[in-house]
């Protein structure tokens, strides 16, 4: 499979959206560009940490020591649940639009959600199991990098709109209630299938 192949397979898995879409775009509308791009910095430094992970053989080494998979996905889960507490708590302010229902980390906040999500490595695993590997693999990492952060700030740029953020503003509570249950939803479906291998 060529590099151009597998920089679309993964332009495509970016468009499926996901915690990290949701926490982007979250922050994007709450605060400011800036703390979106943070956001998105976050999340793509994760995605690289997970490519470099693959390929260094941690699908090796979550075989071995299965609970270390385990612990790693629970805690991922953990935080979505908080993010979507934190959003639900906001929703029994009754003041006007705040900065309620995020962390006060964006760099740090798009870092564990997408590092609580261990399939982000088997994903990366499948992807790689098909590339030729006498290739230039750091460029290659370099460049799925680069494609994650462009897609994120992307995302950033569009949500954090004055348009936008005025709609945001003026239908605040029921975003805010649709996001936090998509947040839980998440961390429910990575409870469930946890459970599902433990039994």
């Amino acid at each position: 499979m060529s590099f151009l192949s597998i920089l679309f397979i993964h332009f495509c898995a970016l468009l499926t959206p996901g915690p990290d879409f949701f926490i982007v775009t979250a922050y994007a509308l709450k605060t400011n560009l800036k703390k979106a791009l943070l956001v998105a910095l976050g999340v793509s430094l994760a995605i690289c940490i997970w490519i470099i992970a693959s390929l260094s053989g941690l699908n090796l080494i979550f075989t071995v020591f299965p609970s270390l998979r385990i612990i790693l996905t629970i805690l991922g889960g953990i935080y979505l649940l908080y993010l979507a507490f934190l959003m639900f708590k906001s929703l029994k302010s009754q003041s006007e639009f705040t900065e309620h229902g995020i962390s006060k980390n964006p760099f740090l906040a798009g870092f564990i959600t997408n590092i609580g999500n261990v399939k982000a490595l088997f994903y990366f695993v499948s992807i790689f199991s098909s590339l030729n590997f006498n290739a230039n693999l750091i460029t290659f990492v370099l460049l799925l990098t680069l494609e994650s952060f462009v897609y994120f700030s992307l995302l950033a740029l569009i949500f954090s709109n004055v348009k936008i953020q005025a709609f945001y503003t003026k239908y605040h509570k029921k975003v805010d209630f649709i996001c936090s249950v998509i947040f839980f939803m998440f961390a429910i479906f990575i409870f469930i299938n946890i459970f599902k291998e433990l039994i």
